[in-house]
């Protein structure tokens, strides 16, 4: 007889854990022990600032109407979905995507878990691009998919001939990130362009379609002129993944949807739309929250203000610079992937001592790194700086005042 009551799966998830949950947890035992004041958490990429006016004035318009909390389509309501299509329209994301080709979900991750849910069978395969969300590896998995790494280069871009060389007869999907989390790398049309030529050319040689998972929560947070390209836009078989958690700060609000590329090889678009939308159900989502859709229908084209990201961005670049450290320019979202100057675990453990919480890089499949979050209030980014120019000097041997 035995005592388990966590299916084991389960339990190694748990064990191996999220690093980013893991640090977050142990901030808040910092802070209840030395004081919030003292304590800087930049682990965790949790919006800190208000939503933007257009989405609170909805907001307050659609709480008070009567009749509106009860199920709808699991699919999402029809004129939420209209006017989420009628913006990828007007923005060039895709060229005539309709609303029937689009799925209100939970959120980006209920997003990827339902495509994973519809495309996977047992013991295939999805190529995840290295350094990744720490999550991914848990959802395919979930889903009986078997995970494949593809590193990106040196500067955390595509390396095309590494993803070709992971690609098998049992590969179903490969999915991309971009703005990347933790890199904060955007991917370039011509990096993308290539991605799509060598995922058509192995789709035809394999005699299966290889799909593309994009997962884009970030793309309105950038900092170059360059304007986004969605890698979803590039090539035909793919599914966008998107959520309004980091664009309009309401992270807890989960509300995000899958849009299909209208160009996708299939032979029964009325089975692919229904299979994704009894995923949602089945997972347990059942649908997207009522009085978020249409608070979304109402401010979809609002405005995102990343003038305090800059100004955190800022901050934060000057004081790696002063000390020293290695990072990688992010061109987008609200982090900062940096190379440890000694190792990993010994700067992770140096910084906590420190009270600097940051996540370490063997989390999102990268070792030697760490990410800084800046996704928080102002005072925590400026007393990260003294503790990061701290421990660059302790390293280098010099007396850091007590």
């Amino acid at each position: 007889m035995t005592d388990r009551v966590v299916a084991e799966h389960i339990a190694r998830y748990f064990t191996s854990g999220s690093a980013i949950r893991r640090m977050f947890e142990e901030g808040l035992r910092l802070k209840a022990s030395h004081g919030a004041d003292a304590v800087a958490d930049l682990s965790i990429g949790n919006p800190d600032f208000d939503p933007p006016p257009e989405f609170l004035e909805a907001l307050q318009r659609v709480a008070a109407l009567k009749g509106h909390h009860a199920y709808m389509p699991n699919a999402g309501y029809p004129h939420v979905r209209g006017r989420i299509a009628d913006y990828l329209n007007q923005h060039r994301y895709f060229d005539g995507i309709t609303r029937d080709k689009i799925i209100m979900t939970t959120g980006a991750a209920g997003a990827l878990n339902i495509v994973l849910a519809t495309l996977l069978a047992r013991g295939e395969e999805v190529i995840v691009i290295a350094p990744y969300f720490v999550e991914y590896r848990f959802y395919v998995e979930a889903h009986a998919g078997v995970v494949r790494l593809a590193d990106t280069d040196d500067h955390f871009d595509l390396d095309i001939d590494r993803i070709a060389g992971a690609i098998t007869d049992k590969t179903r999907a490969v999915m991309v990130n971009s703005p990347n989390n933790p890199s904060g790398r955007v991917y370039s049309r011509s990096s993308l362009e290539k991605l799509a030529a060598l995922l058509t050319a192995e789709s035809e040689r394999r005699g299966h379609p290889i799909f593309l998972i994009s997962d884009e929560p970030y793309r309105e947070i950038l900092y170059t002129d360059e304007a986004f390209v969605s890698p979803a836009s590039v090539y035909r078989n793919s599914f966008m993944c998107y959520s309004w958690s980091k664009s309009f700060s309401i992270s807890g609000e989960r509300i995000g949807y899958v849009a299909i590329n209208p160009s996708l090889q299939t032979d029964d678009w009325g089975l692919l739309i229904g299979s994704l939308a009894m995923c949602n159900r089945s997972l347990g989502f059942v649908n997207a929250p009522a009085l978020m859709q249409k608070v979304i229908a109402e401010s979809v084209d609002a405005r995102v203000d990343i003038s305090h990201y800059r100004e955190k961005r800022e901050l934060l670049r000057q004081a790696l610079d002063d000390g020293g450290f290695e990072y990688a320019d992010p061109d987008g979202t609200f982090y900062f992937f940096v190379r440890t100057p000694e190792a990993e675990v010994d700067f992770i453990d140096r910084a906590r001592k420190h009270l600097l919480l940051v996540v370490p890089g063997t989390d999102f499949g990268r070792p030697g790194y760490f990410r800084i979050s800046y996704a928080a209030p102002r005072p925590t980014i400026e007393l990260a700086c003294r503790k990061l120019l701290d421990i660059a000097k302790e390293i280098a041997g010099e007396k850091v005042p007590a």
